[in-house]
């Protein structure tokens, strides 16, 4: 094709067409501008839907996390209530004289325990985001509240994660209080502990329910509940509303593209 070109063009200079040759030498240089331009748009085309392709893997991968980070909230939600429920009704018992009668050692074992079980963290997965984040690209996602959504939750965790540790002083202050002034042989008896360690059953019980007229533990359970009621009510379900909104912008994308 250049060879082409190249003959007319010798053959327009010696036949001493110069005014043809000058028209068709711009026309010549427009078309390889025009070509070149041509070139540079589908290559941004293409760039552009590599890009675009690329974010919405971003976007799906980010949902499917999300998702996966509601459904551990909402677990560590259920078992904070189970706690705090117990722990109002161990703050009401320790107000009333016939409440505090009417308990057995064996309900009183079980609200106990409750306290004991596992520490109150929402583990958190973040995988998928910090790998997108250490890639670069963050920047690859055009939606702008997207971006703002998860660039803010990193900051919310922390304050998810200061409220958990009060909680978590509060629940050891209740089992560190226990296990100096309460009855664990007691404890472990109603609890079935013994049985499955091979135990005998203890035969000098204590009991537990004179922790019932302890102002100290009641304080610690009150810390429990105030900390606790706090995390449930505040920043887990300011963190709740945060994933659900960004699962909705999410979706909103993925439909539009």
């Amino acid at each position: 094709m250049i060879k082409f070109f190249r003959k007319i063009r010798q053959k327009m200079l010696t036949e001493n067409k110069f005014g043809k040759y000058l028209a068709y030498a711009i026309g010549e240089i427009i078309l390889v501008v025009i070509g070149i331009l041509i070139a540079l748009y589908l290559n941004n085309q293409q760039e552009e839907h590599k890009i675009q392709k690329q974010q919405l893997n971003y976007l799906r991968q980010i949902k499917v996390e999300t998702l996966s980070n509601l459904n551990l909230l909402a677990i560590e939600k259920e078992e904070l209530s189970s706690k705090l429920e117990n722990g109002y009704k161990l703050l009401n018992i320790m107000n009333s004289d016939s409440l505090s009668n009417s308990l057995t050692e064996l309900e009183m074992s079980f609200s106990i325990y409750e306290f004991q079980r596992k520490d109150n963290v929402f583990f958190y997965e973040n995988g998928a985001l910090n790998q997108i984040i250490y890639s670069g690209g963050l920047k690859e996602i055009k939606n702008d509240s997207i971006r703002a959504l998860l660039a803010s939750l990193e900051g919310k965790l922390t304050e998810v994660r200061l409220q958990e540790g009060q909680v978590t002083e509060a629940q050891e202050n209740l089992v560190n209080y226990f296990y100096q002034n309460g009855d664990f042989r007691n404890l472990a008896d109603d609890m079935g502990f013994n049985k499955i360690i091979g135990l005998d059953s203890s035969a000098n019980k204590k009991g537990n329910k004179s922790l019932l007229l302890s102002k100290q533990y009641e304080n610690y359970v009150f810390q429990f509940v105030a900390y606790g009621t706090s995390l449930k009510n505040n920043e887990y379900l300011l963190f709740e509303n945060e994933m659900k909104s960004l699962v909705r912008l999410i979706n909103k994308e993925l439909a539009e593209k």
